[in-house]
């Protein structure tokens, strides 16, 4: 098995292949050739080199350009049977002002394939002019956050993110946006995954294109739903988590 990567220095991506004991394939200079006798997981990459496209591709790369940029990915999730619950999302103006007018706080997502919070600013419902955007989103409030990571459909690693404990004192605790630079990180232990969240993300796992992936999800205790994010093609992987890759991708035939 062959391990290639979006990004040369992927640690999430060099975790793995060390723990599939796979070949990584380097971006510079490669002598690799390829066959349809090989299986490569593609991490992230939105193209592929001509010698690695000749090779079974686990995450093609259109099913990861799809679920890379939040309106095409929206756009998938909620099209036909059997969707996933999604935060509500337009790209009308018209439907923001309605949202406003309701009381909601809505989402500007101005990056359709940012990610950690880049391209989020949100519009409050007295603020006097929206900001123009490819993707609004109306917030929802949340309890959690989640991240749950699927293979071929099937979930196979649960996270819930959590403020780091030196993080609390003396710092303004930004709960809306929950990314590293402030001061929120995944943990396992002692996590009870809600029967909803679950749900939803059995839901996205089973409707998406891509063979595997990381959900984010996030939780709202008063109406005890679940709402679909974002999938994630190229995670952080470390611990417990490279584990359950490695079991998931030794089980390819």
């Amino acid at each position: 098995m062959y391990v290639y990567s979006h990004n040369q220095g992927s640690e999430g991506a060099k975790n793995l292949a060390e723990a599939l004991k796979a070949v990584r394939i380097r971006h510079e200079n490669s002598t690799f050739k390829g066959n349809a006798s090989k299986t490569v997981i593609n991490w992230g990459a939105h193209e592929l080199p001509a010698e690695v496209a000749k090779c079974r591709i686990l995450n093609k790369p259109e099913a990861v350009v799809i679920a890379a940029n939040k309106l095409t990915f929206f756009n998938e999730m909620s099209r036909g049977d059997n969707c996933p619950r999604l935060v509500p999302f337009t790209t009308s103006v018209e439907q923001v002002n309605t949202w406003l007018r309701g009381g909601n706080t809505v989402v500007a997502r101005t990056i359709l394939n940012g990610s950690s919070g880049n391209g989020i600013l949100f519009i409050e419902p007295n603020d006097m002019t929206i900001l123009t955007a490819p993707l609004y989103t109306m917030y929802v409030k949340k309890k959690h956050e989640y991240r749950i990571h699927f293979f071929n459909g099937e979930l196979i690693d649960f996270q819930r993110k959590a403020l780091r404990p030196e993080f609390k004192d003396g710092n303004e605790i930004n709960w809306r946006v929950r990314n590293v630079e402030n001061g929120f990180i995944y943990v396992r232990n002692d996590i009870t995954i809600p029967t909803d969240v679950f749900n939803q993300a059995q839901l996205c796992a089973r409707k998406s294109s891509l063979d595997f992936g990381a959900i984010d999800l996030i939780y709202n205790e008063q109406s005890k739903q679940g709402y679909v994010l974002e999938i994630n093609t190229a995670p952080g992987l470390s611990g417990t988590t490279v584990t359950n890759y490695a079991n998931a991708f030794a089980g390819v035939k």
